[in-house]
């Protein structure tokens, strides 16, 4: 069992965290609770709107992480219920409800992605079905008497649609009671999310404070958002790196998709390299370094931590051979199919893309080739033994 840390500097260390946005209810409060020796537990939810954890989700991640390494018990739990609900945050239409099946199917993994990051440490997985599920009108009646509209009409999000005179349903106020209520359920001592979340955390503290009469902690990582759109990266707003992305597309993803300007910003929020390093990197670039250096130890970094060192080693060297020297990478994937299909349904049926929409965008966009040769019909038809391009760095062949 890990040792529960009280060391006041090492707590202020944590709590000075480059992850870290705010803390509530302050510094000095937490310095405080973190430093009675008590073992606490602190959560981190994640509802399962699509199969994959990703580069923001790995924030909040590793702040969780670090207070594992602190001693305290760490939680992630898994918002199989309220991804039903959908949640309201930063959108301006009311979020698509999902099936229960489609959650199932989401989830699968969920477990053995937040591995990669929190490999270090212990967690415990939960589920909020578990309490949610559970529950009567009349105790969701009851549970909505701790919070008012004003309190719910309050958030930006919803300002905007009553302004832009578009629909706020009953449904979305029922979304932050949800998950405030999991810190209830839980008796947590404290939540981690990112600062996009601030509001629903808030609603947790508060029906803690009414319900249990005990104080929740709070702490809001900062989000990756993309210098060129000011919007989060994330699955939602696209262009995210996975978690349980193969690892050539992990190199290949940033290589391609992260802007130069946002290289040390993905170091800072999405790895544990330490701040001395990268800021010494950032200033050889300053300097005239070609950016493509450091980007590619970017991604060195990222397939390291989601794959291990040889795999890292293995992306970079393939990565090297395709870009650098116009080679075919050591290992390609393979679709078997039997006779002639078309493209699209090539790249649909192997698991390529999500979609025949997909492939078809990318045809469209001229980033699919065969055989060396770009593809501009939906219809072309591929042969067996053709090599398949899609986009810079992913190859699949058939047999």
């Amino acid at each position: 069992m890990v040792k529960v840390i009280t060391d006041e500097n090492k707590i202020k260390e944590f709590l000075n965290s480059r992850y870290i946005e705010a803390v509530f209810p302050s510094k000095e409060r937490v310095v405080e609770i973190l430093m009675s020796g008590n073992k606490l537990s602190f959560y981190l939810g994640i509802d399962p709107t699509s199969p994959s954890l990703h580069l923001g989700h790995s924030i909040p991640l590793l702040l969780l992480k670090q207070l594992g390494k602190l001693g305290h018990k760490i939680i992630l739990l898994i918002g199989d219920f309220t991804a039903q609900i959908g949640d309201p945050t930063d959108k301006e239409a009311t979020r698509k409800a999902l099936t229960a099946n489609e959650v199932k199917q989401n989830m699968k993994t969920y477990v053995t992605q937040a591995e990669r990051i929190l490999n270090e440490v212990g967690f415990e997985v939960k589920y909020n079905s578990k309490w949610l599920a559970k529950m009567n009108l009349g105790d969701v009646i009851e549970l909505a008497s701790k919070v008012t509209v004003q309190q719910m009409i309050a958030r930006d999000m919803f300002q905007e649609r009553i302004k832009n005179e578009r629909p706020i349903y009953v449904h979305e106020f029922l979304y932050p009671l949800m998950q405030g209520y999991d810190s209830v359920a839980m008796k947590i001592d404290g939540e981690v999310g990112g600062n996009d979340q601030t509001f629903n955390m808030m609603v947790g503290r508060d029906l803690e404070k009414a319900l249990l009469n005990k104080e929740k902690l709070v702490f809001t990582t900062r989000l990756l958002v993309d210098a060129s759109t000011g919007k989060k990266i994330s699955k939602s707003e696209g262009g995210m790196i996975a978690v349980n992305d193969s690892t050539e597309d992990v190199f290949g993803k940033t290589m391609h998709s992260i802007l130069d300007e946002m290289i040390k910003t993905v170091f800072e929020l999405c790895t544990e390299v330490p701040q001395s390093w990268i800021d010494e990197r950032d200033k050889v670039r300053q300097n005239g370094e070609n950016p493509k250096i450091f980007k590619e130890e970017l991604a060195y970094e990222l397939v390291r931590m989601y794959h291990g060192e040889k795999a890292a080693e293995k992306a970079k060297e393939n990565f090297e051979k395709v870009f650098s020297q116009g080679q075919l990478p050591d290992e390609i994937q393979e679709f078997k199919i039997n006779g002639a299909m078309t493209i699209v349904n090539v790249l649909q049926v192997s698991g390529m893309v999500v979609s025949a929409s997909e492939a078809k965008r990318l045809i469209d966009q001229k980033a699919i080739e065969v055989n060396g040769k770009t593809v501009s019909d939906w219809g072309t038809r591929v042969e067996i033994g053709s090599t398949i391009k899609i986009g810079s760095h992913r190859f699949l062949k058939t047999r």
